[in-house]
Formats: C-alpha cells, structure tokens, sequence
C-alpha cells in the first residue's frame, strides 16, 4: 500500500490537536523522521518516506518534508496559524486539524506505525526540547554521524527476539524423585537452622573471659579508669 504523505502529516497534526497541541514545523518533522524509523524496522531498507534525511537542522532533516508540509495547507488537509518571533521579521507557522474527526488513514495504517506514533505524540507534542533529545540522541541513523552526513536507515533494527527454550518433560517418576530431593534439602537447610539457635557461636574472646572467671587466666587484660576521691568530715 502506497501511503499518501499529505494524510498522514493530516494525522499527525489531529493527534496533537486531540491534546490541545499545536505544532511547530520541527516538531512535525521530527514525527514523520520517527516514522520512517518505524517503518524501516518493519521493512527491510524501506522507510516510509522514501526521503534522503540528513545531519541538518537540530538533527534529521530534510527539504521534501517542509515542501509536504506547505501541499498538506495549500490543499486543505491541515490549517496553518501564524505567529510573529522575537528573533526575526520573518513569518512563522503553527499547524492544527481543522475538525475533530479522525482522518481515515488512521485506521488503514500498521499498528506497528500508528501505536509508537500516538505515544511519541502524546509525550512530545508539546516539547519540543525532550523530542529533539530523543531523535538527536537515541535513534539510530543519527549514531556517530557529523553535520550534512546522510542518514543510514539501515542501523534501525528491531531488537532480536528471544527464542523460547523447549524444556524437557520429565516421567512421573523424575518428578516424584525431584520433589523428595527439594524435601531434603528443605530439611537438612531446617536441622541447621535449629542447630544454630540451640547453640550460639562463641568467638575467643568469650573463653578467655570465661577462663579468668574461672581463675585459669589471671593474665586475662582488664583496662579501666578508677577514681578515688577522699571525703573530708568536719566536725563541730
């Protein structure tokens, strides 16, 4: 299934406003960017894209996603906001959906891709900072890479699965043999504890008190401070 870019940068935009978010160019880009991660795990080699992202600005990037952007306002499928920046003249945007139906592409879409993207939305719709740590940091095309280096979707991997160890199965007599095994086990780990607790454990500095007690040891080394003190009566 060819999936049209301009539904889905439509769905992205009514996921945040779902929350009451709007977003900023960066961070649309930076959703689509982890989509492509998404889809290339599930795909050998194949983003969903098929963009060249780059080492640009504030990490992947690349100019085909703005251009979608701009299709997906001049044909409808979001709405743009504008807002004036203390930092230039220049004119910035903010995107929305415009209703609160959710675009069809949404139930057409992988789980694989809609699950991961509804969480990333949700917990960076309105950071922008936390989300460029992550795409910046902690994905993997962006590893060990310098400024204008293409991005190798080829490093995103999904985790190995474990494989399951068939155990043995054992006759009933194992079985009953195991179980008279632990029993003894149990046991002899219960005589020892009682052993213990009938008889303390002395160390030697408890013999030797115990011999000059006894008057055996009369070398036995006592340390102490005494004080005398002489009372004085008067008398009338």
């Amino acid at each position: 299934m060819t999936t049209n870019i301009l539904e889905l940068i439509q769905y992205i935009t009514w996921l945040a406003t779902e929350r009451d978010e709007v977003l900023s160019p960066i961070r649309l880009v930076k959703f689509l960017y982890l989509i492509d991660i998404k889809k290339k795990k599930k795909n050998e080699g194949v983003t969903l894209t098929g963009w060249p992202w780059k080492f640009v600005h504030y990490g992947p990037f690349c100019g085909e996603s703005l251009d979608a952007i701009k299709k997906a306002v001049d044909g409808g499928y979001i709405e743009a906001l504008t807002y004036e920046s203390q930092f230039d003249d220049e004119e910035h945007f903010l995107y929305k959906h415009r209703s609160d139906i959710e675009p069809s592409i949404g139930a057409s879409l992988p789980f694989y891709i809609t699950g991961p993207l509804q969480a990333a939305v949700k917990k960076w719709a309105g950071d922008t900072y936390d989300l460029l740590d992550h795409v910046y940091f902690e994905t993997e095309p962006m590893i060990d890479v310098q400024p204008g280096d293409l991005l190798d979707f080829s490093r995103a991997q999904e985790p190995e699965t474990v494989k399951q160890i068939s155990m043995k199965r054992l006759s009933k007599k194992k079985l009953a043999q195991g179980k008279q095994l632990i029993a003894k086990i149990r046991e002899n780990q219960e005589s020892w504890l009682r052993l213990l607790q009938e008889r303390p454990i002395y160390d030697d500095s408890y013999f030797e008190a115990l011999n000059f007690l006894n008057g055996d040891n009369l070398d036995f080394p006592v340390q102490g401070r005494a004080k005398i003190e002489d009372s004085v009566t008067e008398f009338d």
